[in-house]
């Protein structure tokens, strides 16, 4: 006959797990889209901290005295999940950033679609670079390392043992803000390249010809140039995602490092 005992220590050392997991589900990339189902995300969140909770032994015993000393514990780990999932989902920002500005060269600013991810207008190249970098997500499985990258840190971060250091995790994020520009800039470089070069073009234009009409003229031009040169870059789309990827898994890493130290 099966038998297993499951006391209260236990109940609430599987309600800590739930409580990260569902705090990185709620901000890690993929997973966190709004058009997935919100059953969905729970029966998962249940499902994973059953996994850890079988899977990590032995169990950490939780140090706390009273209610407010569990509820510390539970504002640690929530702060520990949405802090893995959103340091991991600041990738898809760059993204973002970097399509607001081919959109204003391209001379697309004013148009916005409705992202069914997000909920929100956004820009068009933007959604374009950010659908295209989780079509890639998937096709190599990088879905996969954020959740093994986010199973280790209960391995480098006991459950209930979570400390804030708030130095570390500034330093981290504010770090990676500063690089993003640069990373935005890298993938808005053709195309600015490609506009700056047809500004020149059409202001020497109307040097030479002042009776032409360059406003008129120049808009028509801008959107076409631009989308034949987002189509002559789209090669570099997969390299770009290995890129993007690159930098999630370092962010992920960086801040499991830093809350470990902590």
């Amino acid at each position: 006959m099966f038998q297993y005992n499951f006391s209260v220590k236990d109940l609430e050392y599987y309600l800590l797990l739930l409580t990260r997991i569902a705090s990185f589900m709620f901000s890690a990339p993929f997973f966190s889209m709004n058009n997935v189902p919100r059953r969905v995300k729970a029966g998962l969140s249940v499902f994973l901290a059953f996994l850890v909770y079988i899977t990590v032994v032995p169990h950490p015993v939780l140090e706390y005295t009273t209610v407010v000393g569990y509820a510390i514990l539970v504002i640690k780990e929530t702060f520990c999940g949405l802090s893995i999932g959103f340091c991991a989902n600041l990738a898809l920002y760059v993204l973002q950033f970097a399509g607001s500005n081919i959109d204003r060269d391209i001379g697309l600013a004013m148009v916005s679609i409705f992202d069914p991810m997000t909920r929100q207008q956004t820009g068009f190249t933007g959604s374009l670079y950010q659908y295209a970098f989780m079509l890639i997500l998937m096709l190599t499985n990088l879905h996969h390392y954020v959740l093994r990258a986010f199973f280790e840190s209960f391995t480098l971060i006991p459950t209930g043992r979570v400390v804030i250091p708030a130095d570390g995790l500034v330093y981290t994020v504010t770090g990676y803000i500063m690089d993003s520009f640069i990373i935005a800039f890298r993938i808005y470089l053709p195309i600015y390249a490609t506009m700056l070069l047809l500004n020149s073009i059409l202001g020497i234009l109307a040097k030479v010809a002042p009776q032409m009409n360059m406003f008129s003229v120049g808009v028509q031009l801008k959107i076409f140039v631009g989308f034949a040169a987002l189509i002559a870059t789209a090669s570099l789309i997969p390299i770009m995602g290995d890129f993007i990827s690159g930098e999630m898994k370092r962010m992920i890493t960086n801040v499991i490092e830093v809350l470990s130290s902590g």
